[in-house]
Formats: C-alpha cells, structure tokens, sequence
C-alpha cells in the first residue's frame, strides 16, 4: 500500500513543485555564497580608502620650522628687506633667469633704468675701442711712412701699377718713331701717355713711393714726380697746383689721391685737357703699358 502511494506521488503535480523549489534553493545559495567574499572585499577596499591611515599618520615627523631670516641670495629680490629697508631688485635682461619671459612686459622702472646704463656702457667703451684701433692705425702708418726712405722702397714689376686716371689714351708711347701732335702740327717722339682726362678729375697714385720733384714745367704744366723704388719713377703732368695733397718728400700709398687734373697748357690745346704719365727707370724712359695692369 505504501508502495503504491509512493508512485502515485512521485507521478503528482506537487512532487515537481517541491523538485523545483528545491532546486532554486540550492540555485540561491549557490548565489549567496558566491558573492559572499566579493562583497566582503569590496567593503575591505571601501574602508582602506575613506578610513585614514593610522600607521603613517603616526609616522609622520612634526614639521620643522622654516628658517625666516633672509639668507645672502635674498636680500635683493623684490619684497626682501635689508636691516629693515626695501630692496629693489633690478632684474636681468628678457629671457634671463629672473622670471621675465622673451615677450613679457616688463613695466619696472629699475629695469629700464639698468637696460639704459648698460646701453650707454657698452657704447662707450665700442667708442673707446675704435678709437684706439684709429690711433693704433694712425701710429702704424706713421712709423711706416717714417721707415720707408728711398733706399728701402721697392717696385715689384710683377705686380705692376694701377691706372692713374680712368680715359682713352690720346698719344700714345713712342720714344723711337714719330707721331703727330695736332696742337704743334707737327711730328715728334713722345716719352709718355697722353691720357684723356676731364678738367677736374682726381688722379691717384699709380703706386707707394715718395715724391721728390714738383715743378712747372711749360710743356706739362704742374708735374709732380714720384719715387717708386727699384730705380723706378712716376711722373705726373697737367696737374692743378691748388689740388695738390702732398708736398716733398711726402710718401703716397697705391691709389692716394694726388690731386685733380688742370686746364692743358698750349702745348696740348688742341688735344684737350689730359693727364701727361710718363715712367722712368734708371732715368730712361720706359712704355707705361707694359706696367699698367687693369
């Protein structure tokens, strides 16, 4: 009879119920139990980070005391005091290491006033150091011209000389055959260059040398002679007297202006007005053009 009433159960609607009742128990618990340990470290995490932390409270040493008396580095920064007085500070340039950036304003007038002494400072010693370089040129050029006497001069012929005067060459150089001179109509040698040069024009210093002769001469006008060294001589004719800028015994240096070209004499007026250059070596007469470089 209970066997018979155990099948019948077992094959009933409450015997399924119960079955799964039981299961979402276990199912519950399973849940429960789960979740258990991470809810308990949760709130283990929770607690570590709002409680506060007794150990390193209790660690921590008491704060010494800053030292409020000014140190050496302080004394002039803005605000510090010295024996009771303000200090302005004058701070550095733009972009130095006293706080101020390459594009800030600076409105101190300390700052101003130290950028305009420095200013003036720096000018006047660039003032003092060109003019010592002009005195030491100056002295330099002195001693040279002091030592450089006519047997110390010397012409390099490789180098050979500069172009007094910038024109066409009118006459040309011809100590052995004959040209014709409009202005004498007639025909002669010529021991120079007859150069083509305007009335007014500066003549310069084919080369260093020292002048030894200025006189006038009828058929050259003013002329004016130069030393060059090496038995070499420069000659210059149809200057103008009043533009001379040397006298005798003067040295002239390479392109050193002499003076200016002057109305030709009667012995050139029909060529105009030129420059009469004429070279000398050992007291012969020698072809400019072989000398002249461009």
């Amino acid at each position: 009879m209970k066997k018979h009433s155990l099948a019948e159960f077992l094959k009933s609607k409450s015997f399924y119920v119960l079955l799964g009742i039981g299961a979402l128990a276990i199912i519950a618990i399973t849940v429960v139990t789960l979740n258990q340990p991470s809810s308990n470290k949760e709130e283990k995490y929770l607690a570590d980070l709002n409680e506060p932390n007794e150990v390193a409270d209790n660690d921590v040493k008491p704060t010494e005391t800053p030292n409020t008396t000014p140190s050496d580095s302080t004394k002039n920064e803005t605000g510090s005091t010295n024996d009771g007085k303000d200090v302005a500070a004058v701070p550095t340039e733009p972009g130095g290491n006293d706080g101020y950036l390459e594009n800030d304003p600076v409105d101190d007038p300390n700052y101003a006033n130290a950028v305009a002494e420095k200013n003036e400072t720096d000018k006047a010693n660039q003032t003092a150091d060109a003019k010592k370089d002009t005195e030491k040129e100056a002295a330099v050029t002195e001693e040279t011209k002091q030592v450089m006497t006519l047997e110390t001069l010397y012409f390099d012929v490789e180098k050979g000389l500069s172009w007094p005067i910038n024109g066409d060459v009118l006459l040309k150089y011809s100590p052995d055959q004959v040209i014709y001179f409009k202005t004498l109509e007639q025909f002669r040698t010529n021991p120079a260059l007859i150069i083509d040069a305007k009335i007014g024009a500066e003549v310069n210093s084919a080369a260093t040398g020292i002048i030894t002769s200025i006189k006038k001469v009828d058929e050259t006008g003013v002329t004016v002679t130069v030393n060059i060294g090496s038995g070499y001589s420069l000659i210059y004719g149809q200057m103008e007297k009043d533009s001379l800028k040397f006298k005798v015994g003067d040295v002239v240096n390479k392109g050193d202006v002499l003076g200016t070209v002057a109305k030709p004499t009667m012995y050139y007026s029909v060529e105009g007005s030129n420059l009469y250059f004429m070279v000398e070596k050992d007291n012969d007469t020698v072809d400019p053009l072989t000398l002249l470089k461009k």
